[in-house]
């Protein structure tokens, strides 16, 4: 492999991590399948020419995961709630994290770069706040509005740790009664760190609002269009493709595409289509080394990404033909039609 994967195997109960150098095994193949990472493993070809570039590296990730982790204890700590220790490492985790991605502006965002699959609270957490510093660097945030969208993205579902866990891992239908606790994870967040004031105004307002919709069908307030805060329109892009894209007990991931094409759908009813458009320019579908099926019955490598078409990249068939589908003019008739299934478990880069 060319770079270092870590994933939760549900059969041993434990974080397996496979190192770069690792010749895979079909136990490791079967380990990744069976534990859902649908997006794959990075796998180093001889043939390769092109540099793998990491959005975040692991180390940033775990410091980020450990102080999300230790700002969730103080907050279910009545006794001591949440300090200004606990935000003041929050804010130095969200600075790493704009560094290392405004420093990579031109790479596009893989799902399978920024997520860790042993505790979905927490790394969806993390997922979320790169994904929205990403949509923000796309919109031109300068650096104290990074800050502040970094933060509401770490902390936007810190308060589901006050929903019983029975109810979040839940694979059945909610009732009404659970559905309205559920429902009160923003409000039991934004005002405990507004109590303490410990967080601004816009960034408790970004945390309130993830779930409200463009057409005014989403909660706590039931607000629609620019009644909802910038920051909770970023973060509602980002917390649903992050979900969509999970292992969930009660669905399966949704491979990259499927989420995004699910978010395209959503402009004008869930989603601020500016939002929307940024998210577009920074998310890989189908991330380079991805093999694809195409709708004339070729399977292909995918070569590289079409920002303005993200659906529509460049790729090299197994016979050796190469289709940019962002061409209209020669190829508006082949579109990617699905991942190829005996090839979801890894992604061959270059």
């Amino acid at each position: 492999m060319a770079r270092e994967i870590t994933f939760f195997d549900a059969s041993a109960g434990a974080v397996v991590t496979l190192k770069a150098g690792t010749k895979l095994t079909d136990m490791n193949i079967t380990q990744m399948r069976m534990s859902r990472v649908v997006a794959g493993a990075f796998i180093d070809s001889k043939n390769s020419e092109t540099r793998v570039i990491s959005s975040i590296n692991s180390e940033i990730k775990e410091s980020a995961i450990s102080n999300i982790h230790s700002l969730a204890d103080n907050f279910m700590n009545s006794s001591k709630g949440v300090t200004q220790n606990d935000i003041d490492a929050i804010g130095n985790t969200t600075e790493e994290l704009i560094d290392e991605l405004a420093s990579k502006k031109d790479i596009l965002i893989n799902i399978a770069d920024i997520k860790m699959y042993d505790d979905y609270t927490y790394h969806h957490s993390l997922s979320v706040a790169i994904m929205a510093i990403a949509i923000g660097l796309e919109m031109g945030y300068d650096r104290h509005k990074l800050d502040e969208l970094g933060i509401a993205g770490l902390l936007h579902d810190i308060g589901k740790v006050s929903v019983p866990i029975e109810i979040i891992n839940k694979k059945g239908r909610l009732t009404e009664e659970e559905y309205t606790i559920v429902r009160l994870h923003p409000v039991y967040a934004a005002e405990h760190l507004k109590a303490r004031k410990l967080v601004s105004d816009d960034c408790c307002a970004g945390i309130i609002g993830h779930h409200e919709r463009w057409d005014g069908s989403g909660y706590p307030m039931h607000l629609k269009g620019e009644q909802i805060h910038e920051y909770a329109r970023i973060l509602a892009v980002a917390d649903v493709y992050d979900a969509l894209t999970s292992n969930r007990p009660y669905r399966v991931p949704a491979p990259p595409n499927e989420a995004i094409e699910f978010i395209m759908g959503g402009m004008y009813t869930h989603f601020d289509e500016n939002v929307v458009k940024a998210f577009l320019r920074k998310v890989a579908p189908f991330p380079t080394g991805s093999r694809v099926k195409l709708s004339n019955g070729e399977t292909a490598c995918v070569i590289k990404n079409n920002t303005d078409q993200p659906l529509r990249p460049l790729v090299v068939s197994d016979s050796g033909m190469e289709y940019d589908l962002g061409d209209a003019k020669k190829n508006t008739n082949i579109v990617i039609t699905g991942l190829c299934d005996e090839e979801t478990a890894r992604l061959i880069h270059g």
